[in-house]
């Protein structure tokens, strides 16, 4: 069920560039950790909307055979190549565990390779 769930999230929310959804898919309690960073729920939903209004175009592949599920997280390895007109593709690797809350993300724990958080594009939009 949350497999499913985190992948819906990624098909209607990230690769659509849909920041309306963030509501849908994230609890108002929502901590991401990822690679040293932190982010709520706000600083989620701020950093999404500047970074969709941009030219960037995301496309996710999953490692299936990495996915695991029990009552309340699941985890797993996702792809998720970054790209932009013009400009050379970037693939960044995802190893995360989700924890859900009334069937919303309510934490993520991420390592990133490469660190999305130093990309030049993601510094210049969220004054990272």
């Amino acid at each position: 069920m949350y497999i499913e769930l985190l992948k819906e999230m990624f098909t209607e929310m990230v690769e659509k560039k849909d920041v309306s959804l963030v509501s849908k898919y994230y609890h108002l309690d929502f901590k991401m950790y990822a690679n040293g960073t932190h982010q709520n729920y706000d600083e989620l939903y701020e950093s999404h909307e500047k970074i969709y209004k941009t030219d960037i175009q995301y496309k996710v592949r999953y490692d299936n055979e990495t996915f695991l599920e029990d009552a309340e997280k699941c985890s797993g390895r996702i792809f998720i190549t970054l790209s932009w007109p013009g400009k050379d593709s970037i693939e960044l690797e995802l190893v995360l565990i989700a924890a859900f809350k009334n069937n919303t993300i309510y934490r993520i724990w991420e390592t990133c390779y490469p660190d999305w958080s130093q990309l030049e594009t993601f510094k210049k939009v969220m004054d990272l």
